[in-house]
């Protein structure tokens, strides 16, 4: 017979094993978030990346003042700043799929009237454009301009000329004649003497910086990108096809000599992040042009790299329709090779425009420049 057992044992209770792994993952999340929020004021950012350095593991050395206060006194550290070269390899490409042929004659700002515009559009024989100089380097405008630089600074002068030339445009055009304008950027001599904010200026003098070329204008200021994106408005307005950007660069300086920015920049100013700020401003500036938009590339170095008066013809091409460069029949099949690899649209032969003074060569596309006589 079974023994009975006098007392009721109570129901034993279930043990839970997942109380102690939960406790511990909360301690550790929690344990993290601390040292997050409290070992940011650590991060040491630099070009290579996100380091902690905590003040404990930084060698010092202890000494106590007069009072028995501990003093952590550190190593000294020579730190420079270094600023990388401007790369702007980001630059999308949105320029040239639709470049037609031209083959034109350039007609300096001097010979800009009516009967000696009717006179090169008679020698158009295998050539259907002119290339008008609207704006040479003295920064006479050869029509009525109301932007507002132009207005304000006074850089504009009704005459004769500019009454009739809308009249002349209109009749060239009637002729099937391609026209464009070219207008010098950089290069002005009236608007430095209206105001004394635009010119780059020599550090040791503070006068305005001028060589054989002319007097330069700073590429970074801002009124003058203004001014150049208005005065191709105009001229698109007023029936070009195509506006053509000459001088955008910056002059080469002698060693030793140093210049004064009308802006004050966060990292060092150079002609390289200049000159290419500049046709990147103003090209977006224009991005809803009517016409075509151009630029010159002054030197064949600029086609591979960037050249010392800062123009590079890769960066160029991707923003300007046409870059147009002073060659020669013989040195432009060369200057063709250097730049096909960096033409994204079109053909690099529409695109790369030679200007030459004799011996046309053998291409779809050029500018012929009348020899001086004598």
């Amino acid at each position: 017979m079974a023994r009975q057992s006098e007392f009721y044992k109570g129901r034993k209770k279930k043990r839970s094993y997942a109380i102690v792994p939960t406790a511990i993952a909360v301690g550790v999340i929690t344990l993290l978030v601390v040292l997050f929020y409290g070992m940011q004021k650590y991060a040491v950012i630099s070009k290579d990346g996100v380091q902690v350095e905590l003040p404990i593991l930084t060698r010092a050395q202890t000494a106590v003042d007069a009072s028995g206060n501990e003093i952590r006194v550190f190593e000294n550290v020579d730190a420079d700043i270094v600023y990388d070269e401007p790369d702007y390899s980001y630059v999308k490409a949105t320029a040239g799929r639709k470049t037609p042929e031209m083959r034109a004659i350039f007609v300096p700002s001097e010979n800009i009237n009516r009967d000696k515009l009717m006179e090169y559009a008679k020698r158009l024989k295998s050539g259907n454009a002119l290339v008008l100089e609207m704006k040479p380097p003295s920064g006479v405008l050869l029509w009525n301009s109301h932007s507002e630089v132009a207005m304000n600074y006074g850089l504009s002068t009704p005459n004769e000329l500019t009454d009739q030339l809308p009249d002349i445009l209109a009749e060239l055009k009637e002729d099937n004649i391609y026209l464009a304008a070219q207008i010098s950027c950089c290069l002005d001599e009236l608007f430095v003497t209206r105001s004394t904010n635009v010119a780059l200026r020599r550090a040791d003098n503070g006068a305005n910086y001028s060589d054989g070329y002319g007097t330069w204008l700073d590429p970074y200021n801002q009124i003058l990108r203004n001014y150049i994106a208005e005065l191709a408005r105009e001229l698109f307005d007023m029936g070009f096809d195509e506006v053509v950007l000459a001088d955008v660069a910056h002059p080469v300086v002698e060693e030793g000599t140093e210049l004064l920015y009308t802006r004050e920049l966060s990292t060092p100013p150079g002609a390289y992040s200049a000159v290419c700020g500049f046709a990147i401003n103003v090209a977006k500036a224009l991005r809803d042009r009517t016409g075509l938009l151009s630029i010159y590339c002054n030197n064949s170095a600029g086609l591979v790299k960037p050249d010392t008066n800062g123009q590079d013809a890769r960066v160029f091409m991707k923003l300007y329709d046409r870059v147009y460069i002073n060659t020669d029949k013989f040195s432009y099949t060369y200057n063709l090779q250097d730049i096909k690899g960096s033409v994204p649209f079109g053909k690099a032969e529409n695109r790369l425009v030679p200007v030459v003074i004799s011996n046309l060569p053998d291409n779809p596309s050029w500018v012929l420049v009348d020899a001086p006589q004598g």
